[in-house]
């Protein structure tokens, strides 16, 4: 496997959870890729595959809270990541860029984790973990497994009650089942330390050794819940520590925005 590298890569989502009760809630995440001038390391230069977009893959999870304290609260999470991407894009010279260039995978991933959160006062703290094993997807490729974790700190300015904040180590959901009554306008400030790896591919049944890796990132930002219910929110993920093979460029920032409405 060669090296390769792109301007950057945009990833939007489109998301929706409903809550069935107070202990479990439903979500579902449709995501569009977008890498920006893909190119790849080749004997004596440099490939350039242009870039590439499309639809990704369809994520469905379900998460049921074993706790009713308001003090602590903890919840487990599973799920399925379903193969509606896009896996059959082209390169400049006609032949299908490799499964992982693509915006899909092909792939029926399941998905566990578990979060958890402790509200003291206008403080809240929140842990949360994810991991999704890879499959078989397109042209006989099992992309490597992915674990995603992390804690985070926030603050709450203003009126309303203290609601869990998006956590950028798993998928959406949680920060859309918490409006069940209006309230008056408020600010969140938090940071969040998180990390994440990934392990090697195979294709074609071969081990891929040098892909994959693993990294740690701090994120400061801050939201701003509505009382009409809409909210927003704004971070950057910076990496403190990074580890990844040499198939991968390493990570120079993450900007993260979100637009929500609670009913």
């Amino acid at each position: 496997m060669d090296a390769h590298n792109t301007d950057y890569n945009l990833v939007g989502a489109l998301s929706i959870a409903y809550g069935i009760n107070h202990h479990l809630t439903f979500s579902a995440e449709l995501p569009y890729v977008r890498r920006d001038d893909l190119r790849e390391g080749a004997s004596g230069g440099v490939e350039r595959l242009g870039s590439v977009a499309g639809i990704g893959d369809v994520n469905l999870l379900a998460k049921y809270r074993l706790t009713d304290s308001p003090d602590f609260g903890f919840a487990i999470v599973g799920g399925l990541k379903l193969p509606t991407g896009t896996t059959n894009k082209l390169g400049p010279d006609g032949e299908r860029l490799e499964t992982e260039h693509q915006p899909g995978t092909g792939s029926w991933d399941p998905i566990v984790g578990a979060s958890a959160s402790a509200p003291w006062g206008r403080l809240t703290f929140t842990a949360s973990g994810l991991y999704q094993w890879s499959t078989r997807g397109a042209q006989h490729t099992r992309l490597g497994d992915r674990l995603q974790g992390g804690i985070a700190l926030s603050h709450r300015f203003g009126g309303g009650p203290v609601s869990h904040l998006p956590s950028h180590n798993h998928h959406h959901g949680d920060e859309l089942d918490e409006h069940a009554e209006p309230h008056r306008s408020s600010w969140d400030a938090f940071v969040e330390l998180a990390g994440e790896w990934e392990g090697r591919q195979k294709i074609g049944g071969e081990i891929d050794a040098q892909s994959g890796g693993k990294w740690a990132w701090i994120a400061p930002g801050v939201r701003f819940n509505a009382s009409t219910g809409w909210s927003a929110s704004a971070s950057v993920a910076v990496p403190v520590w990074q580890r990844i093979r040499s198939s991968h460029p390493n990570n120079r920032y993450r900007l993260m925005l979100s637009v929500g409405h609670g009913f």
